[in-house]
């Protein structure tokens, strides 16, 4: 027993320590939209200084030049505004993308305007993908448990994702087909992404029409009742306790402004979340008065972005719907910067 105990531990350090070793070989690998957002950004950061980082939220969601037309018109000239929206990004990934813009970007930022991430993976297949074995590394593990303890949901679904998390990290370390993709690299290496940048990171939902795009689109056109029951979700009693979220999410603004830039959270609207996403937005604000929360879910304050012929789906507005959410953005990104609560001198040009 002793042997056979002794041996695999001995393997596992070993398949550990040559995993580790190829992890850095490999370096970042592509990644879906985010990699040629990040790439385009890194070869010119001085071309903007206002991001908006987020999930499919913000990449169907926020227009650059709405948003910089609207607080000009509010009194803030010459913003320079990137959409960094990523499909299903998650706390850790978002934490690791503002390392990269921070680092990039020097100099240059004037604000970074966080979106409520979303929560880390619930399922094992969700936690072997290439992007997912980047991220699950040992480096991350305390950003992905605190991403997951800060969640408003139950006791059980956090233990569970942590467990998760768990199988994930031990899919990386285990080297599972890393020194197979070392030793018989591709004959034809893989092209990176290309990404439509012409709009600064926005992409109108259905513009790129996939079956899965197409479907989710049906499938909201045939279900009126749905949406109607979504929005009854507003201010719907729950159980949830959204303040350690909050807390979350103010440590990210608290470390952004120790730098001298102006941040902001953003709430998107939502029908699927107006139960959770607004209660979040109020316990930031009870957390620090003085950040710029800007939440459109609000059905009671922004009725125009809830206008069931402006969605796409139940999750998503399409364009016109993205202009609209837009101009409100803008506007109340612009107040936040007048007020100079972060101490940035030229906060507005």
């Amino acid at each position: 027993m002793v042997p056979c105990l002794l041996f695999a531990g001995v393997f596992v350090v070993c398949a550990a320590s040559i995993s580790t070793i190829l992890r850095h070989r490999a370096g970042v690998p592509e990644m879906s939209v985010l990699s040629p957002k990040l790439a385009a950004y890194q070869s010119q950061p001085d071309a903007y200084d206002t991001l908006f980082v987020g999930t499919s939220r913000t990449f169907y969601h926020i227009v650059p030049e709405v948003i910089e037309s609207s607080a000009a018109e509010y009194g803030c000239p010459d913003l320079r505004v990137f959409n960094f929206g990523v499909f299903g990004l998650t706390g850790a990934e978002q934490d690791w993308l503002v390392d990269q813009i921070l680092d990039a970007g020097q100099g240059h930022l004037r604000a970074i305007v966080l979106e409520d991430p979303l929560p880390e993976a619930r399922a094992t297949r969700e936690a072997t993908s290439t992007r997912a074995r980047f991220f699950n590394s040992t480096g991350n593990a305390g950003r992905r448990i605190a991403s997951i303890m800060s969640y408003p949901e139950s006791i059980a679904k956090k233990v569970y994702r942590i467990g998760v998390l768990g199988y994930g990290m031990a899919y990386d370390l285990s080297g599972v087909g890393r020194a197979a993709t070392v030793a018989f690299p591709a004959a034809v290496p893989d092209v990176p992404e290309t990404l439509n940048l012409s709009q600064d990171g926005f992409e109108a939902l259905g513009s790129v029409p996939t079956d899965d795009i197409l479907a989710r689109h049906k499938d909201f056109e045939d279900n009126p009742a749905k949406f109607a029951d979504a929005l009854a979700r507003y201010g719907a009693p729950s159980n949830e306790k959204v303040e350690p979220r909050a807390v979350y999410i103010a440590s990210r603004i608290k470390a952004l402004e120790a730098r001298g830039i102006n941040a902001a959270l953003y709430i998107s609207p939502d029908p699927l979340e107006l139960d959770r996403t607004p209660r979040v937005g109020e316990a930031v604000r009870a957390l620090m008065p003085e950040t710029t929360v800007i939440d459109l879910n609000r059905p009671d304050e922004y009725p125009d972005l809830f206008e069931r012929g402006i969605w796409f789906d139940f999750s998503h507005v399409g364009e016109e719907g993205a202009r609209r959410l837009s101009r409100h953005a803008g506007q109340e990104l612009c107040e936040g910067l007048k007020q100079g609560r972060r101490g940035v001198t030229d906060a507005v040009r």
